[in-house]
Formats: structure tokens, sequence, C-alpha cells
């Protein structure tokens, strides 16, 4: 309870540690792979390790955010356009009957111009430069403790494995050989979805489909995946509000183009990639995730479904049987405890 209020209290603080951890967590086989190939030496495999990364995350700040300059700049002169194009398309020519009051395609329109343009006051605006101030300062941060976190992980997992209780080192120590290469698979899992979601939506986006915007929406896509979900659902929202603009035929296109996107993720990669970890009921993901976030922001985000995954495996090496038999949970007996 101490750690989890802890957490709670630095749960922004914390997070460029966390993503460094997750590097250091994740290249730890390969850099102990190649130490004894460079005189036991750690650092050089981690100091290449570093600049690879730091200068791919900085190629992909800078192309990013180039991008997303222009593709914004044409997003907000268009916006209204877009709006009333993709509200005539969704609701029709005839309008919509809401509560007894019937509302045109113009009257939907407007009001959903007029509450995006309640959003741009300047207390909103101030909000969301602070917001990606301290967005960028926890990048740079996070690309700083990189190396640390590369070089000296074996002494940094040793600490921590040194804080629990003496008494508690053996049982936990037992459970490590079934939990690590669980939760590595599942990060690197995790991290070769949104790559190929990012991937197999830009081509599709921008080369098939020639969707205005479609580097940035492709890379807003990949980052969803990130959030169980509510990712893709926000994902299909966006690309649906995107392409709208275009006509029912294209919509249509796109649409069928985005669902099969998502099939591909849910039943190929997703499962072939992140393991164990994706078999974990949805209620449990929806449960852990809703928590996590409302109580960690982005630490309960990223951690919602390592952490259930967890429990779970600890659990099930705790009771040594699983929650309920086949041939009787299928037929619903309770046992002895049924009223």
């Amino acid at each position: 309870m101490v750690l989890l209020l802890l957490v709670y209290t630095l749960r922004y603080a914390l997070i460029p540690f966390l993503f460094a951890g997750m590097f250091g967590f994740v290249l730890n086989p390969v850099l102990r792979w190649l130490t004894p190939r460079m005189g036991n030496r750690r650092w050089p495999g981690a100091v290449a390790f570093s600049i690879l990364i730091i200068g791919g995350a900085g190629f992909a700040l800078y192309w990013v955010g180039s991008t997303a300059f222009q593709d914004v700049s044409h997003l907000l002169g268009r916006l209204p356009e877009m709006i009333r194009t993709g509200v005539g398309s969704l609701v029709g020519p005839d309008g919509i009957q809401v509560f007894g009051t019937h509302y045109s395609p113009q009257q939907v329109a407007n009001k959903v111009i007029d509450g995006a343009t309640n959003l741009g006051n300047a207390a909103r605006v101030l909000l969301a430069v602070k917001i990606g101030a301290g967005l960028l300062a926890e990048f740079f941060l996070t690309m700083v403790l990189i190396p640390y976190f590369l070089v000296s992980w074996p002494r940094l997992s040793a600490g921590a494995l040194w804080l629990l209780p003496p008494e508690r080192r053996v049982s936990v120590e037992r459970m490590l050989p079934t939990l690590v290469p669980m939760l590595r698979r599942y990060m690197v899992g995790l991290m070769c979805v949104v790559v190929y979601t990012t991937t197999v939506a830009y081509i599709g986006l921008g080369a098939i489909f020639h969707v205005r915007g479609a580097a940035l929406l492709s890379v807003v896509v990949g980052v969803l995946e990130l959030v169980p979900v509510v990712g893709p659902i926000s994902s299909m929202l966006l690309i649906g509000l995107a392409s709208a603009q275009h006509g029912l035929w294209h919509l249509l296109s796109v649409m069928s183009y985005a669902l099969a996107l998502r099939l591909s993720i849910d039943n190929l990669v997703g499962p072939f990639v992140l393991g164990r970890a994706a078999t974990i009921h949805p209620v449990i993901v929806i449960f852990g995730f809703v928590v996590g976030v409302i109580l960690f922001g982005i630490i309960g985000l990223v951690l919602a479904v390592p952490t259930a995954a967890c429990i779970k495996l600890i659990l099930e090496e705790y009771y040594a049987e699983p929650i309920a038999p086949r041939s009787r949970a299928r037929s619903g007996d309770l046992g002895p405890t049924e009223s």
C-alpha cells in the first residue's frame, strides 16, 4: 500500500523512468550476450544501443513534428468543411430527429463546429501549451536516463530485489523465471504491434487511399494501440472522420481497410507477438485499464495488462490450480458452495 501511494503521488515524475526502464529491461538479454564478446564490458554495447535509440527517437520526433505541423495547419483550415461533409454523410440529407426535435445537417454541423470553437479559448490553449512543454521535457529526460538504465540494469534489478524483505526474496526469485520472459515478450510484442499498425495504416491511408494527413493519422493510430479497447475504437472514429470528406464510397473503402487491419492485429499479429499476456479475459483487461488510468495515468495505461498478467501467474503459482476445471466450468456446476 505504501508503494502504491508513492507511485500515485509521483505518477507524472515516474513516466521517464518507466520508459527508460522498459528499454533497459527489454535489451538486457542482448547486452548480457554482448558483454563477454566485448571483454566483459557492458558499457560499449549500452552506448551503441543508446545512440541508436536516441538518434531514432530524435529523427522520429523531427519527422512527426514537421509533418504534423503541415497536417495540423491544413486540418485547422479545412476543419469546418470536413465537419459539414462528415455530418452530411452520417445523418443524411434529411437530418435527424432527437427527442422530438428535428435537426438539419447544417444545424448539426454548426453545433459541432461551435463545440470545437469553444475548445480553443485562451485558457485551454495555455493548458495545451503547458502539457506540450511537460511532454517535451519528459521526452528529453527519458533520453538522458536510457544510457544509465542500459549500463546499470543488472545492478538496478538486484537493488530492487534487495528492497524486498529477506523472507520474501526466495519466493519472488522462484517466480521470476516465469514472470520475466512473459513481461519481456509482452513489451517487445507491444512495440511490434505499434510499428506494424503505424506502417500498415500509412500504406493504406497514404499510398492507396491518399487520405490527407495520413502520416500524422497513422502515427496516432499506432500509438492508440497502447490503449486496450478504447484505443482501437478511437482509431476507427478518427479514420472515419478523416475519410468522410471524400464521399461515401471512399469512406466505405477506407473503413473496410481499417477493419481488415483491426482483424489482422486481433487475430494474427497480437496473439503471436504478445504471447501469454494476450490470453487474459477481456473483462479483466478493461477493468485493469480503467483502474490503472484513473489512478496512475500514463503509467497505469502502460502497465495495466502486464500487471494483470503478473497477478494471474502469481495466483496460479501460489494456488497451483486453475480457476475452474474445464468440464465443470462448461456445465456451470459450482460444486459444494453452490446455493
